[in-house]
C-alpha cells in the first residue's frame, strides 16, 4: 500500500504534468488529412478519378469520401499505393486544420 503522503504528492506531480505547455506542436491546432497529392497524382498520370476506381476496385463511395476529404481506411490507402505504384506521400499530406477547408483546395 502505497503511503498517503506519495499519493498526495503524485497527484500534485500529475497535476503540474497536465498543465504544462504542450511542446512540438501549437496547442489547439488540429492536423487534418488531404488528397490534394493523390489529385495531383492523378493528373500527372493522365488518370481520370473512374480510372483509379476501376483500377483499384474501390467503390463509388471511396471516392466520394476522398473528395469530401473524410478519412479512409489503411487498406484502401495501400490499395491505391499499389495501383500507382506510388508511396503513400504520393496520396495523401497532413495540414494544419485551419489551413484546409476541403480536399479540393477549395475555400
Amino acid at each position: 500500500m502505497i503511503p498517503s503522503r506519495n499519493i498526495c504528492e503524485l497527484a500534485r506531480n500529475l497535476i503540474s504534468w497536465r498543465q504544462a505547455p504542450i511542446r512540438g506542436r501549437k496547442a489547439g491546432r488540429k492536423m487534418h488529412i488531404s488528397y490534394k497529392p493523390l489529385w495531383h497524382t492523378l493528373i500527372e498520370r493522365n488518370m481520370r478519378k473512374e480510372d483509379l476506381r476501376l483500377t483499384a476496385g474501390l467503390t463509388t463511395n471511396m471516392i466520394a469520401n476522398m473528395r469530401k476529404g473524410k478519412h479512409i481506411s489503411m487498406e484502401t490507402l495501400t490499395k491505391i499505393c499499389e495501383t500507382l505504384d506510388c508511396d503513400i506521400s504520393d496520396v495523401i499530406q497532413l495540414e494544419h486544420e485551419e489551413k484546409c477547408t476541403d480536399s479540393t483546395g477549395n475555400n
